[in-house]
């Protein structure tokens, strides 16, 4: 167990104004809180505070981060509240531990929409002071060092978490040991039996391996002192995790692993890493298409190195990363080796939080929480692409970028004017790739806008977000637009008070509009708002029959699917989503309507039924209809070859319910051959009905009667 007396020597050595005496309050205070508390493990609680406590102050971080360390749990599982630690501590304590405090009700082993909105939850509690997640990142490294005491259930479920959401912000935040310590501890809990194999194959390599790593250090220490450069040379075996990635990713056994070792070059400064590099490559042959400048191009999370591997002794691969001292440290310790606060300066090294920054932006804007946490996984995971603006700036982006990734990157109005761009002076399209070192140009016009199809080329989160953000707002501005035209020509604009408001839970007017033209209010909840408003001089009773119609272009009925267009002085017109008139209309609008029965009310639909000529036959089909409980409006007559009749009806029904049962009652006549749904007639639906139906029942026994049908490539009709 860590020792206070440890921690406190440790920051007094790199924080030399630090207040010591302050850690030891905290230190005290968090003990007596948590006295008589014990982990899992049967060690004394205070343990873990003291664990995480020097956790921060081995990564450096400053005063108040380290005293947060020691009280994080005191808020959530003692009687300690946030005004106590304000007492003690400070205003800047209390808002560190309650950041905490937050989180660490947050779970990530849930649903995956749970997930994202935990995710979402946890970014937003940390963005305020990226502090809260360094200690957060800590607290979780000491539970996983002491996973091993809980049950497999739920060290799968931490293993996880881990795994998909801690070591990835750890990576991003560029604490790299960290990041490797978590992912290897989760290989061991998750996946046990790999790891004890990858292990024993380690162990049967290991002194091969050390005394290969020891050979190569002092070669090349040597053939840099021979060049006059100064510089350590620390060989170190890669972690675990690392090596069984690679051999699922490659599809290869351990023994197929050449690269083991991987060395570091540290150097004075910055031009003397250019020359250990030149007699790293004079020395050993390099490999080509593996060197990377990391210093010249650094990553977005402020990594700088160079990088390049070598064909060592023995046909060894070697990688080789060099660097200077300051760039070591951050390689390390990322965010936490200049933290801004040890100064008491909140504006320096901004630059290296902009991620954070964006991240909290969209996640703002974002309402669907599986596309944020897609768009999250995609900026911890992806490896990045350098590429340069037409003046020379750099971005980096996610591999497999396109051009409209960059044009959102430089400016979203760029972004959302872009109509065409140029890669290294080439005219391109949206959907090629940019690779490292290409320059583009992007070219826009006022008049330009985005389009849905820009969804399927970008490739990063801002893009996406830019893109959708804009669609959102124009379907905004149209439902506004629509949803007045509704309240124009149903009620009217000066039946709606804040009575009719409140009923239908609309906090003003462009809610209610925005609502209605979106079709999340029902018109005849607004109808039904409306009339029960008190305050109205007149009731608006009989409105809600008038105001929809069936069109008599397809004769829709309730319970059809159903796009409704208002027009003036008739109302709302109800058309089936089928319907070639809607061709015809403006899409913006249409508004979905709900058409529920409404019982006593009858709506014409067409049937179609064909049946072979027997005599007769009509008088049974228009009973069968009659006995069904509908009405005929009106009835055509179509000769076909092949001694068959197609009989068009006009009928009325209640619903889509009530037709089923017409057409079963139909389909059950001896001689009916098909009969169906027909909205497209022709029929006039004027109401003659009875004297025409005995009238066509008579031609057609006295036809059949007289002589057999002939076979006829045309159609006859006979109209009524």
């Amino acid at each position: 167990m860590s020792r206070i007396f440890e921690i406190t020597e440790r920051v007094a050595a790199y924080a030399p104004k630090a207040n010591i005496d302050r850690i030891n309050r905290a230190y005290v205070f968090a003990a007596h809180a948590h006295a008589g508390q014990m982990r899992v493990s049967g060690e004394p609680y205070i343990s873990h505070p003291l664990a995480v406590a020097d956790i921060l102050a081995s990564l450096g971080m400053d005063e108040s981060t380290v005293i947060t360390g020691l009280l994080h749990d005191t808020v959530e599982d003692t009687s300690v509240s946030l005004d106590d630690i304000e007492h003690h501590f400070g205003a800047d304590i209390a808002r560190l531990v309650d950041g905490m405090t937050k989180i660490g009700q947050i779970h990530f082993n849930s649903k995956e929409q749970k997930q994202a909105e935990n995710f979402r939850k946890m970014i937003l509690a940390t963005a305020k002071d990226l502090r809260v997640l360094i200690v957060k990142l800590a607290d979780r490294l000491h539970n996983m060092r002491t996973l091993g005491f809980m049950r497999e259930e739920k060290r799968r479920l931490i293993g996880e978490e881990t795994l998909q959401i801690y070591a990835p912000l750890a990576h991003r935040l560029g604490i790299h040991w960290v990041r490797q310590e978590m992912e290897d501890l989760a290989f061991s809990h998750l996946e046990t039996e790999a790891y004890q194999s990858l292990m024993i194959e380690m162990q049967d390599r290991l002194e091969g391996l050390n005394q290969t790593r020891e050979r190569l250090e002092d070669i090349i220490q040597q053939a840099l002192l021979r060049q006059g450069v100064h510089a350590k040379v620390q060989g170190r075996m890669k972690h675990m995790y690392s090596i069984h990635e690679k051999m699922k990713r490659k599809h290869i056994d351990f023994t197929e692993i050449f690269d083991l070792v991987a060395f570091r070059i540290i150097v004075e400064d910055l031009s003397t890493c250019y020359q250990a590099l030149g007699m790293v490559h004079s020395l050993y042959r390099p490999v080509p298409g593996r060197f990377k400048d990391y210093i010249a191009l650094p990553k977005p999370n402020g990594y700088q190195s160079l990088h390049t591997a070598v064909i060592g002794p023995e046909n060894f691969r070697i990688e080789v990363q060099i660097r200077t001292k300051d760039m070591h440290v951050y390689a390390e310790d990322g965010v936490a080796a200049h933290w801004a606060y040890k100064e008491g300066d909140d504006s320096a090294h901004k630059d290296d939080f902009k991620w954070l920054k964006q991240l909290t932006e969209m996640l703002q804007e974002t309402d669907n929480p599986d596309e944020f946490l897609e768009n999250v996984r995609l900026d911890l995971f992806v490896q990045e692409v350098y590429v340069f603006s037409r003046d020379g700036d750099i971005f980096p982006l996610p591999r497999g970028a396109r051009p409209l990734d960059f044009a959102y990157a430089v400016h979203t109005e760029i972004g959302h004017h872009c109509i065409g761009v140029r890669i290294n002076g080439e005219v391109s399209d949206f959907s090629t790739r940019l690779r490292n070192g290409d320059q583009i140009e992007i070219m826009t016009s006022p008049d330009q806008s985005p389009s849905r199809q820009w969804l399927q080329y970008v490739k990063t989160p801002r893009a996406k977000q830019s893109i959708r953000q804009w669609f959102k707002r124009q379907e905004r501005e149209s439902g506004i637009r629509l949803g007045g035209k509704v309240l124009h020509d149903s009620v009217g604009m000066e039946a709606v008070g804040k009575s009719v408001l409140k009923q239908l839970e609309c906090a003003d007017m462009d809610e209610l509009k925005l609502r209605l033209g979106h079709g999340e209010i029902a018109i005849h909840k607004l109808l039904e708002a409306v009339e029960q408003d008190s305050t109205l001089p007149m009731k608006l009773m009989g409105i809600k029959h008038a105001l929809m119609h069936a069109s008599e272009c397809c004769h829709p009925i309730p319970g059809d699917p159903v796009l409704g267009h208002f027009t003036s002085g008739e109302g709302m017109i109800l058309h089936h989503r089928k319907c070639p008139e809607l061709a015809e209309l403006k899409s913006g609008d249409l508004l979905e309507v709900e058409w529920q029965v409404q019982s006593g009310q009858l709506f014409k639909t067409g049937i179609e039924v064909r049946s072979r000529n027997k005599r007769g036959m009509l008088a049974h089909v228009t009973r069968c209809i009659a006995d069904a409980h509908s009405s005929i409006e009106d009835i055509k007559l179509k000769q076909r070859g092949g001694a068959m009749t197609e009989i068009l009806f006009l009928v009325e029904v209640e619903g889509r319910v009530h037709l089923a049962q017409v057409l079963r009652a139909i389909k059950a006549i001896d001689g009916v051959v098909s009969v169906r749904r027909r909205n497209q007639v022709g029929l006039s639906g004027k109401p003659e009905t009875r004297a025409l139906a005995e009238t066509l029942r008579d031609f057609f026994s006295r036809k059949h009667a007289s002589a057999p049908p002939q076979k006829t490539k045309k159609s006859k009709e006979v109209k009524t």
